[in-house]
């Protein structure tokens, strides 16, 4: 009995099958095809591209964010200068006006006699 799979590679993950006189390869999901599993489909190369794509654009993203972080605080512990300090000023004078109570109403009760009979 000879092994028609013994020098075949099946590529993308695809299973080399003996048949009579001859192998196929059979590939493991609908995204590969061709003789050796070569042929990759349209949707899956689109796929690899847009999973690349996300991916630069949220490192670029997270990179963007950590340099403005780094940035305002060498602004405002190097050269002194606050951008934030009137918002941060707004917030804590609403958070004041929010906790001071209104001043308590004092109320006074007078007597007032009844008329005589």
């Amino acid at each position: 009995m000879i092994n028609y799979c013994e020098n075949v590679t099946c590529l993308n993950n695809g299973v080399c099958r003996p048949l009579l006189l001859n192998y196929t390869c059979e590939c493991l999901g609908p995204s590969f095809s061709g003789r050796y599993c070569e042929i990759v489909t349209k949707t899956m190369v689109t796929r690899q591209i847009t999973s690349k794509s996300f991916g630069y654009i949220s490192i670029l993203c997270i990179g963007a964010l950590f340099m403005f972080f780094i940035i305002m605080d060498v602004l405002k512990y190097c050269f002194g200068i606050d951008l934030a300090k009137n918002e941060l000023e707004k917030v804590r004078r609403k958070k004041r006006a929010k906790k001071a109570k209104p001043p308590p109403v004092i109320q006074k009760f007078v007597y007032v006699p009844a008329p005589p009979l």
